[in-house]
């Protein structure tokens, strides 16, 4: 282990964006519904860090209505890895269509060149939908595409996981054959089981070649699927993702990890969590950060540090006391660097009722926490060989 810093049917949207040039590398979309009818989409782009751009503005067609045009608003820009520059851009509006499942889409011109599995210059755009029963909030997937750690080491295999959740408490199931708009083939080995784990074995990653294109590094392997979700009666919404994988040798670079964590626990009860994190290349240092805490309903949101929660940056604990929080899924995510390559691990901790609490339903709204809380140590993650 290295060194530590701590640090419907019934009506149909659909979304057009516009970008520039051919640099794009891959999106996707998560859209939710609050209680009063008003549609929120977050997109996520990647884009050569020559030439950034962003899902510019997206047009919303109402069911036997013209479509509007929409701008997106930028809210963040993450140049931390220096493979690629990252933007989310969102918009809200109120929907008319009533009840049923809405269809969210975005595309334009044009991806990166040289990458395998895509034509040069070729369009860009992905899909995602949402039920809507015409009074609930409903958020039927969450998903964080930077979870996917895209560099792949040749001639060994892949593992790792999308941890992608329903803060609806719907069940997930995952398709690895879906070819998103532009992308001609899926990456060789590229597997996707019932858990989210991607899986890519030693005989693939062989042929992952260097792009072309000395512009694009790392824009290698182009890659898709799509999370899929239902309560058990209906579909209540799917996300479409694509990215590129960066192939590598042993001999370059390659990022630190954090390691998924698991942990099964009672509601009310405090979990404690030794966070670490390694880099594969001797001498490296890892610095690391916390960047922030989901469960049911959403981001908790209104303090600084989440509430029951301590951190140590002296020897990378984590604890929570979730005395007076619903039972559901908490993800706690963090982020590590080598000061060029970066990767993302998750601590998802599954709550259970415990009985004889009254749960405190969270706020919707969206806090990332990594500024207040840069310094704290993490933990472990991600396998990429045997």
């Amino acid at each position: 282990m290295k060194n530590h810093i701590f640090t419907s049917a019934i009506a149909a949207l659909l979304f057009t964006g516009a970008a520039d040039a051919s640099h794009n590398r891959g999106s996707v979309l998560i859209p939710s519904i609050d209680a009063n009818g008003v549609l929120t989409v977050e997109a996520t782009s990647f884009w050569r860090t020559s030439s950034v751009d962003r899902v510019r503005r997206v047009t919303i067609t109402p069911p036997g209505a013209s479509g509007t045009n929409f701008n997106m608003t930028q809210t963040t820009t993450d140049t931390s890895d220096t493979r690629f520059t990252r933007t989310v851009t969102t918009t809200s509006t109120t929907l008319s269509g009533g009840a049923g499942l809405y269809t969210i889409s975005w595309g334009s011109c044009c991806r990166v060149a040289g990458a395998q599995g895509t034509n040069s210059g070729a369009n860009m755009g992905t899909t995602s939908t949402i039920y809507w029963d015409g009074q609930s909030a409903t958020k039927p997937i969450t998903f964080d595409i930077l979870n996917i750690q895209p560099n792949v080491l040749r001639n060994a295999s892949y593992s790792d996981n999308l941890d992608a959740t329903s803060d609806d408490g719907d069940m997930l199931t995952f398709d690895d054959s879906v070819l998103t708009t532009g992308i001609t083939s899926q990456a060789p080995g590229y597997a996707i089981d019932g858990t989210g784990q991607i899986t890519i074995d030693a005989a693939s990653t062989a042929g992952y070649t260097d792009n072309s294109n000395s512009r694009n590094v790392g824009a290698d392997v182009a890659f898709a699927g799509q999370i899929n979700a239902s309560d058990g009666t209906r579909q209540t919404g799917s996300v479409q993702f694509d990215w590129m994988f960066d192939g590598t040798d042993s001999a370059t670079n390659q990022p630190p990890t954090v390691q998924d964590v698991v942990i099964n626990a009672t509601a009310g009860s405090t979990i404690n969590q030794l966070i670490t994190a390694d880099d594969p290349n001797s001498g490296d240092t890892v610095t690391l950060s916390f960047l922030g805490f989901t469960g049911p309903g959403g981001s908790i949101a209104g303090s600084t540090f989440v509430p029951g929660m301590s951190v140590n940056p002296a020897d990378g604990t984590f604890s929570w006391d979730s005395t007076g929080f619903a039972a559901g899924t908490y993800i706690a995510t963090f982020g590590a660097t080598d000061g060029s390559l970066t990767d993302q691990g998750t601590l998802t901790i599954n709550l259970t009722d415990g009985g004889g609490m009254t749960p405190v339903p969270l706020p919707a709204g969206i806090v990332l926490l990594g500024t207040a809380l840069v310094g704290f140590g993490v933990a472990g993650r991600r396998r990429r060989k045997d």
